[in-house]
């Protein structure tokens, strides 16, 4: 049985496994998902604001652009192979006045009252302890300073509901004991944040941290992939490669096919587009 301690290093290391290919595929599609992010967290010119799971630093490097030379933003995530994309690319943008550290969210090595801003894209949902990630970023936050983070509403979108059942019957039930593991640990994280998909859950939360003017926005997540096959191969090569590694070729090239059959009629506009709903949660430090 593992803690949850053993688990976060289960999923970070897969992340880190897969952090280039999460620059190379998934990045390029998110784009509108953080310019989202990064126009609700309304951040002001020469201001310090901190970025949790910063991932490859997207939102990190745009959040550099608009608090400006005199402003500051540090990106923390616990994934190393995920922070060395995210400086190549601060180098290669120039932005000297955005810095990436690692630690984790539930445990930020970082001062009290140091941040105008907290934000953090889809990366709540990553944590093991939902609380004391938001009691990390009031911390760190000045009197007054506002938390602006977003991630998945209460119910995942048709897609991901057709595939994951198509895909249940392809799964190998005599997995090797690292194969266990990984859906332990990913059991677990799944079980941490499970119930902070429910907006009143997570309103609740908040408040009794000790956030003030809590909001909760639902609003449309909106993904165009090339076609349905890109979006099967998404998760077949990220999402569900520690899977797939245990299931035999032949029997993934049927799955693609039947996956494919049944997603292709769920899009409306040319492509494949996934709607999803999307929650942007708000505070500020009393």
């Amino acid at each position: 049985m593992l803690d949850p301690e053993k688990a976060c290093l289960v999923n970070c290391e897969l992340f880190g496994k897969h952090a280039g290919l999460f620059e190379s595929a998934i990045v390029p599609l998110w784009q509108g998902v953080y310019d989202s992010l990064v126009q609700r967290a309304r951040i002001a010119e020469a201001s310090r604001v901190l970025d949790v799971g910063t991932g490859t630093g997207e939102v990190a490097l745009r959040l550099g652009r608009l608090v400006g030379r005199k402003g500051r933003v540090v990106g923390i995530d616990a994934q190393p192979e995920m922070l060395q994309i995210a400086m190549r690319k601060a180098k290669g943008d120039g932005s000297g006045n955005v810095e990436f550290k690692q630690m984790p969210m539930e445990e930020i090595k970082l001062p009290d009252d140091s941040f105008d801003s907290v934000v953090g894209n889809y990366s709540l949902c990553c944590c093991m302890d939902y609380e004391a990630t938001l009691t990390e970023c009031r911390r760190v936050l000045k009197p007054g300073g506002r938390l602006t983070y977003n991630h998945g509403g209460p119910s995942d979108p048709l897609a991901y509901q057709v595939i994951t059942r198509i895909f249940e019957d392809y799964k190998t039930t005599t997995p090797t004991k690292k194969l266990s593991e990984i859906r332990e640990a990913s059991a677990l994280q799944s079980e941490a944040v499970q119930k902070y998909r429910d907006p009143m859950v997570t309103l609740d939360t908040l408040r009794s941290i000790g956030y003030g003017e809590a909001e909760a926005t639902v609003t449309q997540r909106v993904i165009d992939y090339k076609d349905a096959g890109s979006f099967v191969d998404e998760w077949i090569s990220f999402d569900w490669s520690s899977e797939v590694e245990e299931i035999p070729s032949p029997e993934m090239k049927v799955f693609r096919k039947e996956a494919i059959e049944a997603l292709r009629p769920l899009s409306k506009v040319e492509g494949f587009r996934v709607e999803a709903d999307e929650v942007f949660f708000t505070g500020l430090k009393r």
